[in-house]
């Protein structure tokens, strides 16, 4: 089989940019003093966008080099890296528990998953990251600004994040679900696509809701997972 030099050519683009907002954050981090939480989120929002690029490669296993260098290399960095910039950039002690910490490893482990799974359906794959990136990275960071949240009754999640979420997760599937088909050559009316939002945006909403107790620290897995499911469902 021979290899694409374009498909190799984009899978060392992202990996720049990847490293360019790991070492931008950095340098940020120690000018503006901003806290692990607020970077952590940041690299959640801003990494999720590289999905848009999906449609250009030629086969799956060239983005799917992605996901599965970056995880060992953040997953070394969160397991073995104390004192080390990804783990500084990514994990509060005093916030996050153990498993909770591994979060961005979870993040990346999903895209691995959903890159193959949704090779032949892109825009599935496209719209759950997005979905995660915009949504769930967007209500975690803005909630926190909310001096007085309305709590859930079964956890610390709010009423005002799950509203931010939603709004964010609507606006990151229409951007997957758009140029994913558009890149795909899949003419579905625009009545549709919104449907598939909303329904994508919604139950991604509620699983990161409802994720609490012994799931608390796998949203990065149930939102991606039930969105994707979700869209595919409605998709059929």
């Amino acid at each position: 089989m021979q290899i694409s030099l374009i498909d190799v050519a984009l899978v060392l683009f992202v990996y720049i940019v990847l490293f360019m907002i790991i070492g931008i954050l950095n340098l940020f981090k120690v000018r503006f003093h901003l806290s692990s939480i607020t970077t952590r989120n940041i690299i959640h929002i801003t990494s999720g966008n590289m999905m848009l690029l999906l449609p250009l490669f030629s086969r799956w296993f060239y983005p799917f080099l992605i996901p599965l260098g970056m995880a060992i290399i953040v997953g070394s960095g969160l397991l073995f890296g104390r004192g080390g910039a990804i783990r500084d950039l990514m994990i509060d002690d005093n916030r996050y528990s153990r498993l909770h910490s591994l979060g961005p490893l979870y993040y990346i482990v999903m895209i691995g998953v959903l890159v193959p799974m949704t090779w032949q359906i892109k825009y599935v794959g496209m719209a759950s990251i997005l979905i995660l990136a915009w949504g769930d990275g967007t209500a975690t960071l803005l909630s926190q600004k909310i001096k007085n949240r309305h709590r859930y009754p079964w956890g610390d999640k709010s009423y005002e994040g799950s509203i931010i979420m939603l709004i964010c997760s609507f606006l990151g599937a229409m951007v997957g679900l758009t140029i994913g088909m558009i890149c795909d050559y899949n003419l579905m009316n625009s009545f549709r696509i919104i449907n598939m939002a909303i329904i994508g945006a919604t139950v991604a909403t509620i699983a990161e809701a409802l994720s609490e107790g012994p799931l608390k620290p796998f949203d990065n897995i149930t939102v991606p997972t039930f969105s994707a499911l979700a869209i595919y469902l409605v998709s059929i």
